[in-house]
């Protein structure tokens, strides 16, 4: 494995443990519903994650529209940490974080609306 492709992993392997311990906590753990009580972009996000990983995707649907999508671009994104040069990496991270934020935004305007079941609660 290359120098750079394991800083990469040093980075999001601890990242994804600390999200993972967040996930058992039995409260919600999201600053923008405990702040303000809206849902935050991501609400859902968690509950989707662990039905993917129960292979419901009806649920995983239910709890948040892009679950499905964006778990594809959490492991594409592992697969371009080991492969990419730092170039295209910089590049990749740049498009993906961009085009998942603007997704997320969308859909939670969206859901405000009432489609995709409206607010989680």
């Amino acid at each position: 494995m290359r120098e750079s492709a394991a800083k990469r992993l040093r980075f999001a392997l601890p990242a994804l443990s600390i999200a993972s311990l967040l996930a058992l906590l039995p409260q919600s753990t999201c600053i923008l519903r405990l702040t303000l009580g809206l849902p935050c972009p991501a609400c859902g996000l968690t509950r989707a994650a662990l039905a993917l990983l129960h292979l419901d995707l009806a649920a995983a649907t239910a709890f948040h529209p892009l679950a499905l999508p964006l778990a594809l671009v959490a492991v594409a994104t592992v697969f371009a940490a080991l492969f990419l040069d730092d170039a295209r990496w910089k590049r990749f991270g740049r498009d993906v974080s961009g085009g998942s934020g603007v997704a997320l935004v969308i859909v939670w305007a969206v859901r405000f609306l009432g489609l995709f079941g409206g607010p989680v609660p």
